[in-house]
């Protein structure tokens, strides 16, 4: 018997990661996830090689706009940018207060974030950033953005939801800054769509019901079943 239907979702903007080996998997479930945040959404892959990732988790991304499909991500993007304090302050003389709150916080986000949120903001403001393979990335690096804490609250003041993959496990501290965390299992020399799909983290305090079928988890979280035969 399957757990009922989520509740609806909080209308701020949240952090969730998803890993597991199988790329089609964690790919089908992020852009599932995604597009139900939103219905649009922008990505990058961060894959020292990304032609070397297959075309089926290529294909589902395509739902979402990306700057050079087949670039990957410079290392550098991820780092936050340096501005000239006079030229911040000249840009923010004739903002309000909060004004110049809300656009420092936005420019303390790493480059790429910036660039990928403008990219798909909605009418309401909020954007939909997906980031595959960030396990590519080296630890420091990737301590630094995804398990950093003022950079997700920064996220969410700019009311930008970010979603990641990854075939390594969150470490601690991205445990402690995302939202939400699922784990993807798909047997050895099985499909994709044979795999389980286990709650890590919600951010609906309690609520980690037993694994599910990837067919189920589609069922129970409403997601588009338009992309299950696209993978």
């Amino acid at each position: 018997m399957l757990p009922p239907p989520e509740p609806p979702q909080s209308p701020f903007s949240e952090s969730v990661f998803v890993y597991g080996t199988d790329q089609t998997a964690t790919s089908t479930l992020i852009v599932g996830l995604a597009l139900r945040r939103q219905g649009s959404f922008s990505w990058a892959d961060c894959s020292v090689s990304p032609e070397e990732v297959s075309q089926a988790p290529r294909h589902l991304l395509g739902r979402g706009r990306t700057r050079r499909p087949g670039d990957g991500v410079d290392r550098s993007e991820l780092n936050v940018p340096s501005w000239s304090e006079v030229a911040i302050e000249r840009l923010l003389l004739r903002e309000s207060r909060m004004d110049s709150l809300n656009l420092m916080s936005y420019l303390a986000l790493p480059s790429l974030l910036q660039e990928l949120a403008a990219m798909s903001t909605a009418p309401s403001g909020e954007s939909v950033v997906v980031l595959t393979n960030i396990d590519s990335l080296d630890g420091e690096l990737r301590s630094s953005v995804f398990g950093n804490a003022v950079a997700h609250r920064r996220l969410r003041e700019e009311r930008v939801s970010l979603f990641v993959t990854s075939s390594a496990s969150p470490t601690r501290e991205e445990v402690r800054a995302f939202d939400r965390i699922f784990r993807v299992d798909v047997p050895d020399n099985s499909s994709w769509s044979d795999g389980t799909i286990a709650v890590v983290k919600d951010h609906v305090a309690g609520r980690r019901p037993h694994p599910l079928s990837l067919r189920a988890t589609w069922q129970t979280l409403g997601l588009d079943p338009t992309l299950l035969p696209l993978a």
